[in-house]
């Protein structure tokens, strides 16, 4: 059946490459099928959650393919093909605004490939396969990129690739040291082998830097907020929401092979707390709603990695029940955030095609104009501020009682970063909360700003909504019906640590309960009203007071206005700027602000100068005449010879 599986999305990104000359249909083929065979795939996936399967390629092949899937890539295969079902559905709709920038066909088929990419990478049983379908799906993701061709997209892509390529040197002689020292490059095969204290903390640094680059961990997140705004909604959605979790997959399976210090846990939650802390502070400066979604990404990935980090800090003290709670509070918010981050870009997809602009100050009362979209979005906005009942609250609370028990630990050092990791938590929670009121607010809610913008915005597809409301639903099971959710994780997780139990009772907190008292409290003032005999009728509408002057839309608060105080706190740690101008004394003030991101000058941009300072002396070498070419192959060939003597010649 996983045959069948990989083999559909495979000749579905054929046969859509195949109808070139024929884009309408193969918006169909490339989408709409795929959206089945995800369906499929899910129910697949999960009635085999608990069991490890595979198959093996007939055929002499330069190496032996074979795909197994455990429990714990079962669950992120799950993830994978899950999100594309509500990805692919809202694509039906999405792509057609594509079609004057793109061939559809070349779309569709890239697509395919890109979903087929990621579940191969989860099913790879040696290294060989997995580096090469790793680097695939990065390429796959780079070529999706460019459907956006704006006037900064080839220097995006070239960020993008360089960062992904860092990562995957090191995660490529991290597992080349791992084969070296179980003398297999076969997974199955890593059992048992005998690693001394030094290499293996080299080598899971070499997997902390490697699969954190691509999941977008500080202070490798520079990537992110550059790729993500500008990919098509569809593809960041499948980016941030799925792609990211490849990373935190390979972090966890192959950490798991060496013997785990507490202290690696320990770091994986210091970067953890600053990811979501920066992540978010970033956030909420954002001009533009694509940029904070984006390094909203950065903030949630940072949660994740507090839960991971957990995990790994309670395999280390060898305390089964810690380890359990960590990688359960981690899977799930992977689980949720795939969910919630995907239905926020589609949402923002949504909105582009509708206004054609990104900046929040130029938009306002759309909720009037795409009321669908506005209460998806909102369950979007709600799950992702970890409001109860939805289900970012539930991983949350589950990551917070993970590091409480974890605080209890009776190493000095571990409770301190227990602790600071907890208000590091809480911190972003708030801060979280505001960024996407603000969002929301400056969006959906007030009078619209640009009078054009707002005539010409509206739903413009059933698809997309309808792609929307799977994720939207999803967020409230995930949220409702969480303990079902925990007991499922918590099997996935058995598979990797078969000693652990709960030592504890998890299920305390009774989401539907929970709902229940919320709408409750949601009519209360509505019956006081009715009890009361509160005067209920009908207000009278009318334009805000603006002390005596005519009222204009642009008295609105603004996203400066709305973050202002905040902006003047952390201006020191963003390098926020705000720039005044005017012509003459009479002409209109003109204000601008910018956010550049610090850890990109002072981490990246001096390796940039540098690559740019020798190609340019490299670039002498380039002359046109033959003859200096000749000379550089000579020079190699006795390089070679002399290499092979020394290395290989006895």
């Amino acid at each position: 059946m996983l045959e069948m599986i990989y083999s559909a999305f495979l000749i579905l990104g054929v046969v859509s490459l195949a109808l070139y000359k024929c884009p309408k249909t193969a918006l169909w083929v490339g989408f709409g099928l795929p959206s089945l065979v995800s369906l499929y795939s899910v129910v697949i996936f999960i009635t085999n959650i608990n069991l490890t399967y595979g198959f093996k390629l007939a055929g002499n092949f330069i190496f032996s393919p074979e795909f197994i899937l455990t429990p714990l890539s079962g669950f992120f295969s799950f993830l994978v093909v899950f999100i594309s079902f509500g990805v692919g559905i809202y694509t039906i709709g999405y792509a057609k605004s594509l079609k004057n920038r793109a061939n559809l066909a070349v779309f569709a088929s890239l697509f395919n490939f890109f979903i087929l990419s990621m579940l191969l990478v989860l099913s790879s049983s040696n290294v060989f396969s997995f580096i090469v379908l790793w680097e695939v799906m990065t390429l796959v993701s780079a070529l999706l990129l460019k459907f956006n061709d704006e006037e900064t997209s080839n220097k995006t892509v070239m960020i993008y690739l360089g960062v992904a390529q860092i990562g995957a040197f090191c995660i490529m002689i991290a597992l080349l040291l791992i084969s070296g020292v179980a003398g297999s490059m076969e997974f199955a095969q890593w059992q048992g082998f005998e690693i001394s204290s030094g290499l293996s903390i080299c080598v899971l640094t070499l997997l902390l830097v490697g699969f954190g680059s691509k999941a977008g961990m500080f202070p490798f997140h520079v990537w992110s907020p550059l790729a993500y705004p500008l990919a098509p909604s569809n593809v960041a959605a499948l980016m941030s929401g799925v792609m990211s979790k490849m990373a935190i997959f390979g972090l966890i399976k192959f950490s798991l092979f060496l013997p785990i210090n507490p202290g690696f846990g320990l770091s994986i939650m210091v970067l953890g707390a600053l990811s979501a802390l920066i992540g978010i502070s970033y956030a909420l400066v954002q001009k533009e709603y694509s940029k904070l979604i984006a390094y909203s990404s950065v903030e949630n990935i940072g949660i994740i990695l507090l839960g991971v980090g957990t995990g790994f800090y309670g395999i280390g003290l060898g305390e089964g029940t810690l380890a359990l709670l960590g990688f359960v509070g981690a899977l799930f918010h992977a689980l949720n955030h795939a969910t919630f981050k995907s239905l926020l870009f589609l949402g923002a997809g949504n909105i582009y095609n509708a206004t054609q602009t990104k900046e929040i100050d130029k938009l306002g009362g759309l909720a009037r104009k795409m009321p669908i979209t506005a209460i998806l979005f909102l369950i979007g906005v709600v799950s992702i501020s970890a409001l109860p009942p939805l289900n970012g609250f539930v991983s949350e609370w589950f990551i917070y009682r993970s590091m409480i028990l974890g605080g209890l630990s009776e190493s000095l050092l571990g409770r301190a970063v227990f602790a600071l990791s907890i208000v590091a938590l809480a911190l972003t929670g708030a801060i979280v909360v505001f960024a996407f009121i603000k969002l929301y607010a400056l969006i959906f809610a007030g009078v619209c700003k640009d009078e054009k913008i707002y005539n010409g915005a509206y739903e413009k597809s059933l698809f997309m909504p309808l792609g929307m409301f799977v994720l939207a639903f999803s967020c409230l099971y995930f949220g409702l019906g969480a303990n079902n959710i925990i007991m499922f994780l918590g099997s996935v997780v058995m598979d990797l640590i078969p000693n652990a139990t709960y030592s504890i009772n998890i299920d305390v907190l009774s989401m539907p309960i929970i709902a229940l008292l919320l709408c409750f409290l949601l009519i209360l003032p509505f019956l006081l009203f009715g009890i009361f005999k509160a005067n209920m009728s009908k207000a009278r509408l009318s334009e805000p007071w603006a002390c005596g002057f005519k009222f204009n839309s642009r008295m609105q608060t603004n996203s400066n206005a709305f973050v202002g105080d905040f902006k003047r706190i952390i201006s020191k740690i963003i390098k926020f700027k705000e720039i005044k101008s005017q012509d003459s004394y009479f002409a209109k003030m003109n204000y601008e602000s910018r956010s550049d991101d610090f850890w990109w000058n002072l981490l990246y941009a001096p390796v940039v100068r540098l690559n740019l300072y020798l190609g340019d002396k490299i670039g002498y070498m380039q002359n046109g005449k033959s003859s200096f070419y000749v000379i550089y192959i000579l020079i190699y060939l006795y390089a070679m010879m002399i290499a092979g003597f020394y290395f290989l010649g006895e």
